[in-house]
């Protein structure tokens, strides 16, 4: 078996944060009584783990290099056929670079006070971060930051942490607004971020920057589970609804639907079973911000449409419908 999460073309250096690493875990790990194996061997899987707490059954992977969706994704369903559970803890090089989607498709893990989190360990440093509550608002990855001296530490925070309240909605109007000047350059410069959603409401006679308010919904803040952004979603969402579709709609109907938007804009991800749950959230979420704003009447059969929601003439009026706080 050869191991290549450390490649031949990466620094020396590179090769002993790898190691520092593992040895800090297993240092730390074992201070406070745990009973810990490095560069454990499981045959069953060709794979090494980098530590392995057999009485927790837990491993821990740094990744101190790039790697491929494809590639972690193998390994992690891997070590759960095992019965085993793997956190992967990232090194410099994955914390100098921009949080975004792909990052987190590839790395973060969920629990229920905690939401989406990602493990940082700088080998420089000698330093944790703990990122969680990692969620898409107005288009953007945010998180929370919190830094640690050692891995005990970080485990023991993510045992006993409470979600606070919501933060405020001036913020969120910030976002909000930082999203439609981002969406209207996009237009303006012709890139491609938009491109199929602008199509989409072109073809219905539909600015996507003067998207219908419930599109935002009220903190503008989703789970990072989509490609592009759940504003997109929304959009398409309402496209179906109101611009493709009539009157009712059955059960049926609002399951296929709700099948192809996973299928268009969602993102797998690697360290979290049945991804889909969380689109249904969201999906049964937007359904009851519809109803609550008038837009359609849950019936026994499925959903009848009561009206359509308003779009926007252009960025301006948008923009200045939302400075103006008439939300």
């Amino acid at each position: 078996y050869r191991r290549d999460l450390c490649p031949s073309h990466f620094s020396e250096n590179e090769s002993q944060s790898h190691l520092k690493g593992k040895l800090t875990f297993q240092r730390q790990l074992t201070a406070i009584g745990c009973h810990v194996e490095i560069e454990v061997t499981m045959a069953a899987i060709e794979q090494r783990a980098d530590v392995f707490l057999p009485d927790d059954r837990v491993v821990l992977e740094y990744q101190c290099s790039p790697i491929s969706f494809t590639e972690i994704h193998r390994r992690t369903v891997n070590y759960h056929q095992l019965d085993n559970d793997v956190i992967w803890i990232l090194g410099d090089y994955h914390r100098a670079k921009a949080l975004r989607s792909e990052m987190v498709a590839k790395f973060a893990k969920f629990q229920a006070q905690l939401g989406f989190y990602i493990i940082f360990y700088s080998a420089v440093n000698d330093q944790f971060w703990l990122f969680y509550q990692l969620k898409e608002v107005a288009g953007k990855i945010e998180r929370q930051t919190r830094q640690f001296e050692t891995l005990p530490k970080v485990l023991d925070f993510m045992k006993h942490y409470r979600q606070p309240t919501t933060k405020s909605q001036i913020q969120n109007k910030v976002s909000l607004l930082n999203q439609l000047r981002r969406i209207q350059q996009s237009n303006v410069l012709r890139n491609n971020t938009y491109r199929d959603m602008v199509a989409a409401c072109y073809q219905s006679g539909k600015l996507f920057v003067g998207c219908p308010m419930v599109c935002h919904d009220k903190w503008w803040i989703g789970t990072p589970v989509f490609k592009q952004s759940i504003l997109c979603w929304k959009v398409w969402i309402v496209l179906e609804l109101f611009e493709r579709r009539r009157g009712n709609v059955s059960n049926q109907q609002l399951n296929q639907l709700f099948v192809e938007s996973v299928n268009l804009f969602g993102r797998q991800m690697a360290q979290v079973d049945n991804y889909a749950r969380f689109f249904q959230i969201e999906f049964t979420n937007f359904m009851i911000a519809l109803r609550s704003s008038g837009y359609i009447r849950h019936t026994v059969a499925g959903i009848r449409i009561i009206r359509r929601p308003e779009w926007f003439a252009s960025y301006d009026q948008k923009r200045a419908f939302i400075l103006t706080g008439n939300q």
